[in-house]
């Protein structure tokens, strides 16, 4: 099986979440899942329709204050 690969693209401005460093971060889709990388560290993240979905589906709570 082949694997469907998109051209890795930089993200200007985004810091990566493990290691802090600027414009080091990537994203490129790899068989229908968004995936972003940073080129200075180890970080590594998949993210696929199902944890997308998940997402919309919780309640959002609005506190209301009375006057």
């Amino acid at each position: 099986m082949q694997e469907k690969t998109s051209p890795k693209r930089f993200v200007a401005g985004a810091v990566c979440p493990k290691c802090q460093a600027m414009d080091t971060t990537v994203c490129f889709y790899e068989d229908e899942l968004f995936v972003r990388e940073c080129t200075e560290c180890d970080f590594h993240e998949k993210i696929g329709h199902d944890e997308e979905k998940e997402a919309e589906s919780k309640p959002q709570i609005i506190k209301v204050k009375e006057l």
